[in-house]
């Protein structure tokens, strides 16, 4: 396969995902195109047999699946960034699409309906679609889907700001936009760059929203963000301090220009914290930067959630289970 004849190149990283990286990468392999693209797996020095599997992988599919093991756990020394530099070295595709190794793509024709709109709209800098919520076995969860919109539409740099819209497995991004930096500027050490990486991309062209579900993310996987928030109250108050300091860095690096925006999503994500750590005191610090311009009754509803945090909170994962 020429080099230049990838249209796509698929980051996957994954740590520890013995039991989730058969499935994900089942569903790349599997994507119907017309044209090459590549599987770069990025194995972060996994305790279990997720390296062996992915080696497997790489010798079953040549050409098509990469290995990129490492000799050492690069997230626990800070160098995740390293490691995208040399994923984006290994890398020939115009595109990049992104998928954790706990995830996984439930449409065998993502890659061509994404790419063949960005062929078609050189203005585009990113897309991406609504996505599919899924258990742990990989079971897809009846009813729910993180879907952002209810339309096809372009998205603006404030929507992204204000709402976390794009499903990280869902997104594929144009390489050109990213070659100068490859790390995104005030991207920093934190963890969660989807939302990063989004806003970044509003800024060099459009944003586009399929109405599609192509993906699945799996909730409940040890050490996600999602099962944190639930299981490692420490590891989830980090996240999102880091989280609150890379968007201090966004603010200064666009010169102030969306600092309502950002401070507001800031504030929210603080505020979201505190409530799920039951910190009233917190709470009440950020509750009205957070949601003062917000509607009566939401700003009601948070208000009452100043006082009482635990029963909100129940109620909130009861509204989640059951919609």
């Amino acid at each position: 396969m020429e080099e230049q004849e990838r249209r796509v190149s698929v980051f996957v990283t994954t740590y520890n995902h013995e039991k989730y990286i058969r499935q994900c990468l089942d569903s790349m392999v599997s994507q119907k195109t017309d044209f090459p693209f590549e599987i770069i797996v990025r194995d972060d020095a996994s305790t279990d047999s997720t390296g062996d599997i992915v080696r497997e992988y790489g010798e079953k599919y040549p050409g098509l699946v990469i290995p990129y093991i490492c000799e050492f756990n690069h997230h626990s020394r800070g160098m995740t960034n390293e490691s995208f530099r040399t994923m984006f070295g290994m890398s020939r595709g115009k595109y990049i699409a992104n998928c954790e190794g706990d995830d996984f793509w439930t449409d065998p024709g993502k890659l061509q309906l994404q790419t063949d709109y960005m062929e078609a709209h050189p203005e585009c800098s990113l897309c991406f679609t609504s996505s599919y919520y899924a258990n742990p076995d990989g079971t897809i969860r009846e009813g729910q889907m993180f879907r952002a919109y209810t339309a096809s539409r372009d998205v603006t740099t404030e929507e992204v700001i204000s709402n976390w819209v794009a499903p990280s497995n869902t997104i594929v991004y144009r390489r050109a936009d990213i070659e100068e930096d490859v790390i995104i500027p005030f991207r920093g050490t934190c963890v969660n760059e989807d939302y990063a990486r989004i806003v970044y991309f509003s800024t060099k062209g459009t944003i586009h929203y399929i109405d599609r579900p192509t993906g699945a993310y799996r909730f409940g996987v040890p050490g996600s963000f999602s099962n944190d928030t639930r299981t490692n109250p420490e590891a989830y108050k980090s996240r999102t301090l880091e989280f609150a300091n890379m968007l201090d860095r966004m603010d200064e690096y666009y010169g102030r220009k969306y600092t309502k925006l950002i401070q507001r999503e800031k504030a929210r994500h603080l505020f979201d914290m505190y409530a799920n750590l039951e910190d009233r005191e917190n709470m009440k610090k950020y509750l009205h930067d957070a949601y003062g311009d917000s509607p009566f009754v939401w700003r009601t509803l948070e208000t009452i959630r100043t006082i009482a945090p635990g029963t909100m909170n129940k109620i909130k994962n009861l509204v989640r289970r059951n919609r």
